[in-house]
């Protein structure tokens, strides 16, 4: 049978097996995720925000799953690197142990730099900022297998005495569950990022038992400053399922336990601005220390495959001097907040030491490759600050000064806030973490502001902020929406076509396909008219085989998604987003308006990043591709 006579029929193809095509994919889809959570939501009757608020619990469950199984991987990873390289150490010269603390870091960044070369990505470092990317970009392209790869880089990490915080692992571990529950259920845009948010709220809260700072944490920084009510309240509902999740697995006990706050004189409120004004300094350095790890690492002749066992190594030579380095610190936090007496002069200056080498630990760590977050190293370094500034005071001023642990408990506060520049989710954070009472409210704002302003002053942007600019991301969605409704089609749009006509059996469609560098295919009538557009998605049950038993009994234009969105050149490039994610669509027809069944380009989510960089003056020498975000 000739081709060029078979008669297209709309919206059907064959299977395979030589039965209808209708039927084939009937099959698959009724028995998916999604159908099944559609099927049962009809059959209940409910609104449409009530299914919403269901599925974010649903997601807050998840998450707090997800935590208590990442927290037993770091127990395992422990009991792997510490307890082998103990046993061995001690069996063949029990005087090394010096070097059991140098080896046990490094083995972890060899196991890293291992993987990332034969997985060919980067799967140790900072993980935030590209989460974040990945959040707030056109079409969000968050891949849940690089997010596993990414948490089991920071189980190595952390296992291996790794200096580093587990709130990045946790945070992007619970996005990527968020996401995947998301695309089984076919949503796309703000849905699918609101439900990313609620994955990211339930893992952080889950990690530190803290409800509120899990919300907070979302809205100041996967969010970006969106306090939209609707999404706020989705929001709560998955962190109140993962605090309940979390506390029926793990107790309802707080992460620490310290004594009740008490303040000696209002003279005392001048000791805890001092400390604000201390932590923002520090908090400043830090970030200066780290950027400086990356670009040192980064601009090295090592072998990236050596980066992160040279890290180790260096961490772990730290640790010889300062065992306090390894891990995330929480031991020497409990025991700092504990302290109700001035613990000594050597103590002090024990504990600044610390401060100093766990500035530098952490660095080295993310900067050489590992993985991991900096929230669990800016706890430790508020707390040593404050044990500082609370045993001087105490020394100087014993009548008017309360317990050094009160000002390591408000100066872990105070430096994350610096640190992150999110200082409702560490006001929060440290108050649930250690049940504190009304009482530190006051002394912790103030600690927090004088923080805030101080680190500002020195460092302008945040971590996650200047990693994000470094990328050529700016988390302002006012900025970026303005910037998009400046721009329209036409300058973002790809005006070279793949076309394809709507009679090319599948043979010879798959190969052409095959051989495209495309992802987006245009199928035309005779006359160049649209008839419908194929995507490499559309296409990925097409092999070779398939392609071969249809032959000419299936045509391109069979295969084609008719029913899609469209754009226009002379178009708002924000209306056409607004369109893409609505819709679901990773890519826009683009007609022209005087004959409008004619195509003259193709807008894919990757068009519409790299032409707001472009506006925006974002793109530079060694900043991210567009493309690498979605």
């Amino acid at each position: 049978m000739a081709h060029k006579n078979v008669t297209p029929i709309p919206g059907r193809t064959l299977s395979p097996q030589g039965g209808s095509g209708e039927q084939f994919h009937a099959d698959r889809a009724r028995h998916s995720f999604g159908a099944v959570y559609a099927r049962g939501v009809a059959r209940l009757r409910l609104h449409p925000e009530s299914q919403f608020l269901i599925l974010a619990a649903a997601v807050g469950a998840a998450g707090a799953l997800g935590n208590a199984v990442f927290r037993k991987a770091i127990r395992l990873s422990q009991h792997v690197f510490e307890g082998g390289t103990n046993d061995l150490v001690h069996r063949m010269a029990p005087e090394l142990t010096p070097v059991l603390i140098v080896m046990v870091p490094f083995l972890g960044g060899a196991v890293i730099g291992v993987m990332s070369r034969l997985l060919r990505e980067d799967v140790g470092g900072y993980a935030m900022p590209s989460f974040l990317a990945a959040v707030h970009a056109p079409g969000i392209g968050l891949r849940l297998r690089s997010m596993l790869w990414r948490t089991l880089a920071a189980i190595v990490t952390l296992g291996s005495g790794g200096s580093a915080g587990v709130e990045g692992p946790v945070a992007t571990m619970g996005g990527g569950i968020g996401a995947w529950i998301a695309r089984r259920l076919h949503f796309a845009g703000e849905r699918l990022r609101v439900m990313v948010a609620c994955g990211s709220s339930a893992a952080i809260a889950a990690a530190y038992g803290a409800p509120i700072a899990g919300v907070f944490f979302t809205q100041e920084i996967v969010l970006a400053g969106n306090y939209e009510l609707h999404n706020f309240v989705r929001v709560v509902m998955a962190s109140g399922a993962a605090t309940i999740v979390s506390r029926a697995l793990q107790g309802d006990e707080p992460v620490f336990h310290v004594p009740t706050f008490t303040l000696s004189s209002p003279l005392e409120f001048a000791g805890y601005l001092i400390l604000g004004v201390w932590c923002g300094l520090v908090g400043a350095a830090f970030a200066k220390c780290f950027f400086l790890a990356q670009r040192t690492f980064a601009r090295s002749r090592f072998p990236p495959i050596l980066r992160p066992a040279i890290g180790g190594l260096l961490v772990g030579s730290i640790a010889v001097a300062s065992p306090g380095v390894l891990g995330d610190g929480a031991d020497l936090m409990q025991q700092f907040v504990a302290l109700t007496d001035h613990p000594g002069g050597q103590y002090v200056l024990l504990v600044l030491g610390l401060l100093i080498a766990k500035i530098v630990a952490t660095s080295l760590t993310i900067g050489s490759g590992g993985g991991g977050g900096v929230f669990g190293p800016a706890l430790l370094l508020g707390a040593c600050l404050g044990v500082c500034v609370g045993s001087t005071f105490q020394q100087v001023l014993p009548e008017v000064s309360g317990p050094p642990g009160q000002y390591a408990m408000i100066g872990m506060g105070a430096l994350l806030a610096a640190t992150a520049r999110a200082p409702l989710t560490a006001l929060f954070l440290v108050f649930e973490m250690t049940g504190s009472s009304s009482n530190s409210v006051l002394p912790a704002l103030l600690a927090i502001a004088s923080a805030v302003y101080v680190a500002r002053r020195l460092e302008r942007h945040s971590i996650d902020e200047r990693s994000l600019s470094e990328l050529g991301i700016r988390l302002n969605p006012r900025r970026e929406s303005a910037v998009l409704r400046e721009l329209s089609v036409e300058d973002a749009m790809e005006r070279t076509i793949a076309r394809v006509p709507g009679d090319l059996p599948a043979p010879h469609l798959q190969r052409y396909v095959s051989e495209s560098t495309r992802d987006t295919f245009i199928v035309e009538d005779a006359r160049g008219d649209f008839i419908g557009m194929l995507s490499l998605e559309d296409l990925r049950q097409l092999d070779r085989e398939t392609a071969k038993h249809l032959g000419s009994l299936a045509i391109a234009c069979d295969l084609a998604r008719r029913d899609v969105q469209r754009a226009f050149p002379d178009e708002s490039l924000a209306d056409a987003v607004a369109r893409m994610e609505l819709s679901g669509q990773r890519a826009l027809p683009v007609m022209d308006r005087e004959r409008a069944q004619r195509v003259v380009g193709v807008l894919e989510q990757r068009h519409v990043l790299t032409a707001y960089l472009r506006a925006a003056n974002l793109s530079k020498p060694g900043a991210a591709p567009a493309d690498a975000l979605t």
